[in-house]
């Protein structure tokens, strides 16, 4: 049964073969997104036209598992004066994504979460699953990466669209990437 979930059909993907589905989604979108010349700067263009079809995957996924997993819920507070509300507003919706929808994805809740309470969001994640077997210190390993963290980017950033919350969502590795798997996620409120 899917963690947190009441339904007792639901059904969980191993690990394995979602790192697998997911390595096989990024081979894809890079052969599908060819550069066109010989150029290096051709190749780093092709790299982020793949990270953003990545992130358009993503989102669509986000918004789509909001959908299902904020069936009877608002993301409102009521009794406060109207900036107020809406931030707290925003506050429980991105709790919301760091507890259910993370932990939908990744079968665990965000490590940290962190707030100026002005829009801007950080949540941390320090083992991503998808990058634990990544290679520290190797560029490929880390372009790969990037590419990948664009995923969870358009996760966060179609959720929060479906909650109606337009957001620009970037990551960045923590420790200056010695340890791929540790990464943040920054979420700028429009």
């Amino acid at each position: 049964m899917a963690a947190g979930s009441d339904n007792p059909y639901a059904t969980q993907v191993s690990d394995a073969s979602m790192e697998f589905l997911m390595t096989e989604v990024l081979r894809y979108v890079e052969t599908s997104t060819p550069a066109e010349g010989d150029s290096e700067e051709q190749a780093i263009f092709a790299k982020e036209m793949a990270a953003a079809k990545m992130e358009r995957m993503g989102y669509s996924v986000g918004y789509r598992l909001c959908e299902r997993l904020a069936q009877n819920r608002t993301f409102s507070a009521s009794g406060k004066e109207p900036a107020m509300a809406v931030a707290a507003a925003q506050l429980e919706a991105v709790k919301f994504l760091c507890k259910e929808v993370w932990m939908e994805v990744f079968r665990k809740q965000i490590d940290k979460l962190q707030t100026n309470h002005r829009g801007v969001f950080v949540l941390k994640d320090l083992e991503l699953r998808w990058l634990t077997r990544l290679p520290s210190n190797q560029e490929a390993a880390r372009v790969a990466a990037i590419q990948l963290l664009a995923f969870p980017c358009g996760i966060i950033r179609g959720a929060l669209a479906n909650l109606g919350i337009p957001a620009v969502v970037s990551c960045d590795f923590l420790a200056d990437g010695q340890n791929m798997s540790a990464c943040s996620f920054n979420i700028k409120i429009k």
